[in-house]
């Protein structure tokens, strides 16, 4: 008599591949939400820029001279601006190294960037318009604007501030 073995078990599928592509899906959903955590962190929200504001009206020096330049995109170089300010007031100005006319100096100077500022954050606050990206860096100490972008978002507006020198002066 013969015995015949038992027919082979069917071969059992190996399926661990699926867990390999559910693991690297899982770590994609979670860095993306962490991407837009972080973005949405460095927003800049009202109640910032306005403690900055009031930081620079309180702290911020009645002397001082700076530059600045200014990025528009489309353009293939900034804008330069220098600004010399005696007693809070703005008294001498240039752009891309020529003197402007008395009527442009109430633009610049550390008020005139936080005016733009503020005059961008009105019309981003706007919910039938598009959604923009607003990040800004301010002194500690003086509440002094030190860099700031603006991107609106699937567009090509993009607006981007860097201060290049801010010297407080002895007063005269």
């Amino acid at each position: 008599m013969s015995t015949t073995a038992p027919p082979p078990a069917p071969a059992r599928k190996n399926r661990r591949w699926i867990w390999y592509f559910v693991v690297v899906f899982t770590l994609a959903i979670l860095a993306s939400i962490g991407l837009i955590a972080f973005n949405w962190q460095q927003q800049l929200r009202p109640e910032q820029l306005e403690a900055a504001h009031k930081l620079w009206k309180d702290k911020g020096p009645p002397d001082y001279t700076m530059s600045y330049t200014n990025h528009v995109y489309g353009r293939p170089v900034g804008d330069h601006f220098w600004v010399r300010v005696r007693k809070g007031k703005v008294v001498e100005s240039r752009y891309n190294g020529e003197p402007e006319p008395p009527e442009r100096l109430g633009y610049r100077g550390m008020e005139g960037l936080f005016d733009d500022m503020e005059k961008f954050m009105r019309k981003d606050s706007d919910k039938s318009g598009p959604k923009t990206f607003v990040r800004a860096i301010f002194d500690r100490k003086t509440g002094a604007l030190l860099s700031y972008v603006r991107s609106v978002m699937g567009g090509r507006e993009r607006v981007e501030i860097s201060v290049d020198t801010f010297t407080v002066d002895e007063p005269k």
